[in-house]
């Protein structure tokens, strides 16, 4: 039920769109920094000399802290104060509604009423009497959300307007100080719309129900820490089955002691690429090599054993044939010859 509440409940807030903010600084921050929803922070170029810069991320013991309701926790390490009223001046653009984000975080004193602070628009007081402690208490974001209106170069606040608050087309914002300590701020963002449009919703939300998101932010890690390991156990054993398939395969070969009989291993899936890629497999394929190529030259002697053969047996058959041919000559030759002498010894007795 509680899951069900949180999910309906950010279904229906809007994020800050990092696309409509005009103008952002990381207050007290000497570099640029982007924020992990996106909004781009300008290192602080403030040059008032009675100002000073407070660097909370070399102090290990507050920078271990963490900072409730808020996801860029990096903002708040920096901050600007004074000991006296000092003021940041912020560009405007075209006329139109605009929400200015001031964010503040008490990192020095844990009670009440020992930091209080007035923030005016030029010469009107948008925000009265601000103590952090006493709103969030310590090492905890307190954004302030101020919708104001930008008309013929001039700034209205709640229908009001503020004296003295545009100066050369800028938006002066004074931080006054009390007799209760310094005033001070550690991050500015001017976003083009009203509150509506902003993440006021999903900001109050977030404070009012901080312990309950970081639970179930935690059930979230856990998972997916659990599916991680799940996997990574799975890769170990994968590893494993391949590393130990030659002995699986050299165990399949077992010898019966009754019979003393070899039995073959059984084939397996997807066994074949592992058979020939393992050493075995491979010994196997060179034997078969040198086993075909001897039985190949065997054949290759065999062929030319036979072909000699042939050719023997072809000689002796040729020699009575042409001992046969020069016989017939020369008995042809020996039967001319009687007829010659034959017709001599007619034409004697005629004579």
């Amino acid at each position: 039920m509680i899951q069900l509440f949180i999910i309906l409940a950010l279904a229906f807030s809007k994020p800050l769109n990092p696309k409509k903010v005009l103008y952002a600084i990381n207050c007290g921050a000497p570099s640029n920094y982007k924020s992990p929803s996106g909004i781009q922070y300008e290192k602080d170029i403030q040059t008032d000399p009675e100002t000073v810069v407070a660097d909370y991320s070399l102090n290990s013991e507050v920078s271990s802290q963490q900072i409730k309701y808020t996801r860029e926790p990096q903002i708040y390490l920096t901050e600007r104060h004074a000991y006296k009223t000092f003021s940041y001046q912020i560009p405007l653009q075209k006329e139109g509604t605009y929400t200015l984000i001031l964010k503040f975080a008490e990192m020095y004193f844990d009670t009440k009423g020992k930091r209080v602070f007035h923030v005016k628009f030029g010469e009107q007081r948008v925000i009265d009497k601000l103590d952090i402690v006493a709103k969030v208490g310590k090492y905890a974001s307190n954004d302030e959300y101020i919708e104001f209106e930008y008309v013929a170069g001039q700034v209205f606040q709640n229908n009001t307007l503020c004296v003295g608050a545009v100066q050369d087309g800028k938006l002066l914002v004074n931080l006054e100080k009390t007799k209760f300590d310094n005033p001070y701020i550690h991050g500015i963002v001017l976003y083009a719309g009203g509150i509506s449009e902003t993440d006021y919703e999903e900001y109050q939300y977030m404070k009012d129900n901080w312990e309950k998101i970081l639970s179930e932010e935690k059930i979230k890690e856990e998972l997916e820490r659990q599916k991680k390991s799940e996997a990574k156990v799975k890769r170990k054993e994968k590893v494993k089955f391949r590393n130990d398939h030659l002995n699986e395969l050299e165990n399949e070969f077992e010898v019966d002691d009754q019979s003393q009989s070899t039995t073959a291993p059984q084939t397996k899936r997807a066994g074949l690429r592992t058979l020939i890629t393992s050493p075995l497999g491979t010994a196997g394929l060179y034997i078969s090599f040198f086993f075909g190529m001897s039985i190949f030259t065997k054949i290759i002697s065999k062929i030319s054993k036979a072909k000699i053969k042939v050719s023997e047996k072809d000689i002796p058959e040729t020699k009575p044939k042409q001992e046969k041919q020069t016989k017939e000559k020369s008995d042809s030759g020996e039967k001319k010859n009687k007829t010659k002498e034959s017709k001599e010894k007619s034409k004697d007795k005629q004579k």
